[in-house]
C-alpha cells in the first residue's frame, strides 16, 4: 500500500514522463466511481499552447494507485469525492482538489441499471 505522498509522487511522476517535452503547466482530470478510474489532461507547452495528455500511456498501476488514494481519503465517509484536478507545474509545484458530482454519479447509477 502507497501512502498519499506516494500516490502523490506516481500522479507527478506520470504526467512529467508522458508529456515528454518542455512544458510550463499541466491540469489532470480524474473521474472515478467504484472500481473505474477515468483520465482526461492537457498542458501548456512553453508557448502556451495547449496540448492534449496522451493518458493512454500512463503506467497502468496508476489505475490502483487512484483507486487507494480514494479508498485512504474518503475511509471516514466525510470526505467523499468522484472527481479530482491535478495542477502540475514543470517546477514541481503540486495541487490537487477533490469534488463530488451529484450528477455524474447519478447517470453512472442509471446507466448500470440499464
Amino acid at each position: 500500500m502507497k501512502t498519499i505522498d506516494e500516490i502523490y509522487h506516481a500522479i507527478a511522476d506520470n504526467i512529467k514522463t508522458v508529456i515528454g517535452e518542455e512544458w510550463g503547466s499541466a491540469e489532470l482530470k480524474i473521474e472515478t466511481i467504484g472500481t473505474m478510474v477515468s483520465f482526461t489532461g492537457e498542458y501548456a507547452d512553453l508557448t502556451m499552447d495547449k496540448k492534449q495528455i496522451n493518458v493512454d500511456e500512463f503506467d497502468f498501476q496508476l489505475t490502483f494507485d487512484i483507486l487507494e488514494l480514494h479508498r485512504i481519503t474518503t475511509a471516514n465517509e466525510s470526505n467523499k469525492w468522484n472527481k479530482a484536478t491535478v495542477h502540475l507545474t514543470s517546477a514541481g509545484k503540486f495541487s490537487m482538489e477533490f469534488s463530488w458530482d451529484q450528477r455524474y454519479y447519478d447517470e453512472i447509477d442509471r446507466l448500470s441499471k440499464q
